[in-house]
């Protein structure tokens, strides 16, 4: 039975905080290790919270999920146990990460447990700036007495407690909230793929690397072969991508888009025909003036204009003494 090097960790969306009330993977040697949670998650969606050491440092791969969670935005709890796609992770822990730092081969070093309103539970495997989904559940609704929930303070209401992890201490989060609402089925529309790949037209430049992070949660860095390659892939939607490019005298400049304007994009692919490829290009002068990133199909290009064209900065190499 093989065994790798990872932990578990939890995810939620930035806007509704949630905790886990009891959450397990079950692992292929009969074992099993929590999924740890801080009091109100919220870390955005696909990004990793809470990370506990427990059990050996080579852990078997996990075949199963049990987990019950309070929903604070909703004032529910929500459960389920369902089984994972064993193969899949076994491929994907046998198949590794390479450090593109170092070009190190290594194992993916965590499970990402995603809890969502509505129930929406999905569960991503993270290691070296690569994220790959590896399934989408659905969860019911459950009941939790607060007595449980809360033993030191038994006599607290559901809603009254609730309510106080609800709340998100930046106003212009707490501001987003209000106005969206609990978006109901966005994690679903987040899934959705469009055969696209990213590119640079910046004279005398090679394109170097490049990291994906897509709306779903899955995350990509392309660089040596794959960016050698860059072939049309089915991806989500991106909301962050960060190019390295180097010119002909080996100087390296990153141009970073963090983030994208999500009402912006995702009007943008609906515009575009789905089963037709698709392009996002950063375009620069050679002194790296004049910057652009424009999304083109065929002879359509349409300029993405919520960028910040300012963040770009020069990559300094260090040398080892």
């Amino acid at each position: 039975m093989e065994k790798y090097k990872w932990l578990p960790t939890e995810s939620s969306p930035l806007l509704y905080p949630m905790n886990i009330y009891q959450g397990h993977l079950f692992l292929e040697d009969g074992s099993s290790v929590y999924i740890p949670c801080s009091g109100s998650s919220h870390t955005g969606w696909g990004y990793s919270g809470s990370m506990h050491s427990q059990g050996s440092d080579l852990k078997a791969v996990p075949v199963k999920l049990e987990v019950t969670w309070a929903s604070f935005s909703e004032n529910k709890f929500y459960t389920g146990s369902w089984d994972l796609p064993v193969d899949k992770i076994k491929e994907l822990f046998k198949e590794g990460t390479v450090n593109w730092r170092t070009n190190e081969k290594q194992s993916y070093s965590s499970v990402v447990v995603g809890l969502a309103p509505g129930g929406v539970v999905v569960v991503w495997m993270y290691g070296n700036d690569q994220q790959v989904e590896i399934g989408r559940y659905q969860a019911k609704e459950t009941s939790v007495s607060m007595k449980d929930y809360v033993p030191g303070n038994p006599t607290v209401s559901q809603k009254e407690y609730f309510d106080q992890f609800r709340k998100l201490d930046d106003p212009e989060l707490e501001r987003e909230y209000k106005e969206k609402g609990i978006q109901f089925g966005i994690w679903d529309t987040y899934r959705k793929k469009y055969n696209w790949r990213t590119i640079i037209e910046i004279p005398n430049h090679t394109f170097k690397n490049v990291t994906l992070e897509m709306y779903n949660g899955e995350e990509e860095t392309l660089f040596n072969e794959t960016i050698n390659k860059n072939p049309f892939k089915k991806r989500a939607i991106p909301r962050l991508l960060s190019y390295l490019f180097e010119d002909k005298n080996g100087k390296q400049t990153v141009f970073e888009v963090k983030y994208l304007d999500e009402d912006e994009i995702f009007s943008l692919f609906k515009k575009l025909d789905e089963n037709k490829p698709i392009e996002i290009v950063l375009q620069m002068n050679e002194d790296l003036t004049n910057r652009k990133l424009v999304v083109k199909q065929g002879n359509n290009e349409f300029p993405i204009q919520k960028i910040d064209a300012d963040n770009i900065w020069e990559l300094k190499k260090y040398k080892s003494k």
